[in-house]
């Protein structure tokens, strides 16, 4: 009875909005607000019957809303400030193997009843994210991917991660599957979830936050939840080092919980840091971008903040300032999606000499390379290797500067450090950086191949993407990706071992057309870090 009230609510619909183009694969039944799509590098403003098709990114502003009826009877609802990307769609009217429903959601939330795509043929629909992916057995869900911006109902900060709730009134079995670099997992109707980060399993709830789910018209069922979920910040099951890439082999201060309160929301058994960090909220705002490379433990680790100028001590000035000390407080602010803040205290003391330090006076950036000194964060104390600490420092774009940018652009390399690796080689003459350029429409950066050259290995690089990240504090970039291969000491003797590459940046400069970034490498025992300042070319 729901199917036919939904079929007939729909066929209503399509009559209403006017005949769907052959290059169309839906209409807009609701647009308020700030709703747009992106296309072709043009913003096109959405009102009710325009029409939607492949490659259009979706957004709503804040107090917006937008609903899109698909031409396989699915709908899609997208929340307030929220971002969805379509990357593949195509249905010929019938079931044959040949259609795809595959999504990308890039920022906040939305609901999305499917429909004939994915019904018969499961693998075929897909709604990805930076978290995890999606796979449907047909079914109704509300899923909320929250960047510092989801809040509880007593006002703190919900912990950073994807919700979902499974809702069920669509085609198929009512079931979704959820996938990451954990094993998969099924979730019915009534169910709810959360995931921390790409490597983590989702766990159950008790029931899903209120943020999660917005209305879709035409269904006559309630969306948002009743029920109250506090979502700590910081994390439980994430890398001691709040990456969510393998992490260094640590020994922390554990217990297993059982099943935990209702309070925190969780059924499954879980595992629990002792040590957990709220989030930041410093009364100076962060005005600079800070991003490190070194070898931690075994792993060629890159991390970027958003920090203040209180946190970073420096000696000399304009091109001979060098950086000397640094204390992170828990719950600053990364450039990263998980953790969102960084979960622990870190400190840093210079101890011996800085080498490779440059600056870049039109965005206030400086860079080096420690070549040694006393570091501290939950593990306690130690010191970095052969390789040292690789540092830059500039002052952060506005957010919301990087974020009304549109269109590719390419970047040419300013300077930065020389990459070291884990036996404290310097790189040969003949290595190399990787191109960037970085499309602002889609959000996505695209790394070109390059090459790290030293005494005892050779480092291979793929070309890779990594993601745009626009929080309130700044805009930064963030990517992790296997390829390539590194051989000789460490590596493979003969046979090329698989790259690890790590990335994190953040945008510098009033007009957002510099990015610093940072490299950490890792491939069998050996690792590789650098940092490089980038700068639009021309212009941006």
């Amino acid at each position: 009875m729901v199917r036919g009230l939904f079929r007939a609510v729909t066929i209503l619909l399509i009559i209403a909005a006017g005949p769907v183009a052959a290059a169309d694969i839906g209409r807009v039944l609701l647009a308020t607000g700030e709703a747009v799509a992106v296309r072709n590098q043009q913003i096109v403003k959405l009102a009710y019957g325009s029409a939607v098709r492949n490659g259009d990114v979706l957004r709503t502003g804040s107090t917006s809303n937008l609903q899109v009826r698909f031409i396989d009877e699915s709908m899609l609802a997208l929340r307030e400030n929220s971002e969805v990307r379509i990357d593949e769609f195509r249905f010929s009217g019938k079931e044959d193997g040949s259609e795809r429903g595959f999504f990308s959601l890039l920022k906040g939330g939305l609901r999305q009843v499917t429909g004939l795509v994915g019904r018969t043929n499961n693998k075929n629909y897909q709604m990805n994210s930076i978290v995890g992916t999606i796979g449907i057995r047909g079914t109704d869900f509300a899923t909320t991917l929250c960047q510092q911006d989801c809040r509880n109902p007593d006002g703190t900060l919900a912990r950073d991660g994807q919700y979902t709730r499974v809702i069920g009134i669509s085609h198929g079995t009512n079931r979704v599957t959820y996938s990451n670099q954990a094993p998969e997992r099924e979730f019915g109707i009534g169910e709810s979830f959360f995931a921390a980060d790409f490597s983590t399993q989702p766990q159950r709830l008790l029931e899903p936050p209120p943020f999660v789910g917005v209305p879709v018209s035409g269904v006559a069922k309630p969306l948002a939840g009743t029920g109250i979920e506090r979502a700590a910040a910081g994390g439980a099951q994430q890398d001691p080092r709040g990456r969510t890439h393998p992490g260094p082999p640590v020994v922390l201060p554990r217990t297993l919980t059982g099943i935990r309160s209702t309070t925190d929301g969780f059924l499954d058994p879980v595992t629990s840091v002792t040590s957990t960090a709220s989030v930041m909220t410093p009364s100076v705002a962060p005005s600079i971008g800070f991003l490190q490379a070194y070898d931690y433990f075994g792993i060629g680790l890159d991390l970027g903040f958003y920090a203040t100028p209180s946190m970073l001590t420096l000696s000399g000035s304009g091109s001979s300032e060098e950086l000397t000390a640094y204390n992170i407080p828990a719950g600053t602010p990364t450039t990263s999606v998980s953790p969102a803040s960084f979960p622990v205290a870190e400190t840093g003391v210079l101890t011996g000499s800085v080498f490779d330090s440059g600056s870049a006076s039109s965005v206030n950036a400086i860079w080096g390379r420690w070549e040694s000194g006393d570091f501290s964060d939950l593990n306690g104390n130690f010191n970095v290797g052969p390789g040292g600490m690789h540092y830059m420092r500039g002052d952060l774009a506005p957010p919301d500067v990087v974020a009304s940018k549109i269109g590719t652009f390419s970047f040419s390399q300013v300077g930065g450090t020389t990459p070291t690796n884990s036996l404290g080689e310097s790189a040969l003459p003949s290595s190399t950086y990787p191109s960037l350029s970085i499309n602002f429409t889609s959000r996505v950066a695209s790394l070109g191949g390059f090459n790290w050259n030293f005494a005892s290995n050779n480092w291979s690089f793929s070309p890779g993407t990594a993601n745009v990240l626009i929080k309130p504090q700044g805009a930064g970039i963030e990517g992790f990706y296997t390829g390539g291969g590194c051989t000789g000491a460490g590596c493979g003797a003969s046979v090329p071992v698989p790259i690890r590459l790590g990335v994190s940046g953040a945008f510098y400069g009033a007009q957002g057309d510099h990015v610093g970034m940072a490299f950490g490498a890792t491939s069998g025992t050996a690792t590789a870090t650098g940092v490089r300042l980038y700068s639009c070319s021309p212009s941006c």
